[in-house]
């Protein structure tokens, strides 16, 4: 019972720690929705490196979701080579976007808040993949409770990018 009670208590810490995750990419989306210069550009056409974006991580959603009902199983395993793979190519992609990319961030208040919403969220799938990395150095021995948390984690970064997308992407 204690070991339930500690349970419930860090999976409430954790939904504490996305619902502020939240706020701060809802108070970025705000700053990009509502900038001087909003719709007087775009980072990159959102057509082009940032709908291969949202193919990479819806994937890497459903992905993640098999691992999550297969856990503990080998086929499990390789949803999760899978998913981390998809992140990675995301990491790719979104790191040649910003390469190619001909805007200033400096630019405007639009562009510099696009800019940190988006690179936030770059950051966040590098967490993510990290904590990936984290499942497979545990193995499946281990409590099922962390591979709970990198899923919601994961499905949370996914959701993010969605509004990334409309709001910034498909202006």
């Amino acid at each position: 019972e204690v070991v339930l009670q500690r349970l419930q208590r860090h999976t409430s810490a954790f939904w504490l720690f996305i619902s502020g995750e939240a706020l701060l990419f809802g108070s970025l989306f705000a700053g990009v929705m509502w900038g001087e210069e909003s719709g007087t550009g775009v980072l990159a056409d959102g057509f082009e490196f940032p709908f291969v974006s949202c193919f990479l991580l819806l994937t890497s959603s459903v992905t993640m979701t098999v691992y999550h009902h297969c856990y503990g199983l080998n086929l499990g395993r390789r949803f999760l080579y899978l998913t981390m793979l998809l992140g990675a190519l995301f990491v790719l992609v979104q790191v040649c976007e910003f390469y190619g990319s001909g805007t200033d961030s400096l630019y405007c208040s639009y562009f510099s808040a696009s800019y940190l919403t988006v690179g936030l969220h770059f950051t966040h799938v590098v967490v993510g993949l990290l904590a990936m990395l984290f499942l497979l150095i545990i193995g499946p021995e281990e409590q099922y409770y962390y591979s709970s948390l990198v899923v919601w984690y994961w499905h949370f970064v996914d959701y993010v990018w969605l509004w990334v997308y409309l709001l910034i992407y498909y202006n």
